[in-house]
């Protein structure tokens, strides 16, 4: 497998969270991490396989670092053939509907620039009125509640990390 960058932004602490335990289940020495606070374009560019993470705040607004990072950041870098997945955060309890909106906007963001998404996930499990990241019957990321499911966590995230071992590959 070609090595992996992980790119989030946190605000809180829990996305970052969430990247390491996505690293830590990835294989050892194949994963770099970044805080898109302090990426450059060719931080990203030097990657083929790519994982992108972002909360969802309020009714579907992006973290604030990862959203200055799409529109300063991503919209410039040349990701063409490039793998990309997606995973993000939300509150399924409190704004159900918005769940993990991020991975929709995301996904929205990047169509059209010759990337290859990767890391769909079924919805069965999820409870949420509805989501920006659903596209067909799948998320096209992983969406994740470390409010009102984080027992669910450690489940999702080794199952999603076993599809990106081979999406990835």
């Amino acid at each position: 497998m070609k090595p992996i960058g992980i790119f989030y932004g946190s605000s809180t602490g829990n996305t970052k969270k969430i990247a390491e335990n996505i690293k830590s289940n990835l294989e050892p020495g194949l994963v770099d991490i970044y805080d898109v606070k302090y990426v450059k374009i060719s931080d990203i560019e030097k990657y083929e396989n790519i994982i992108l993470g972002s909360s969802t705040w309020g009714e579907g607004i992006l973290q604030v670092d990862f959203e200055r990072f799409l529109y300063d950041v991503l919209k410039f870098a040349n990701l063409k053939g490039k793998k990309i997945a997606i995973f993000g955060t939300g509150d399924s309890a409190v704004y159900p509907k918005s769940f993990a909106d991020s991975i929709g906007i995301i996904f929205e963001a990047l169509e059209g620039k010759g990337v290859i998404f990767v890391g769909e996930f079924p919805t069965e499990g999820y409870e949420f009125v509805s989501s920006l990241s659903i596209f067909g019957d799948k998320f096209v990321g992983l969406p994740l509640d470390d409010d009102s499911e984080e027992e669910q966590n450690k489940l999702r995230i080794a199952l999603w990390t076993e599809i990106l071992k081979t999406d990835m590959n």
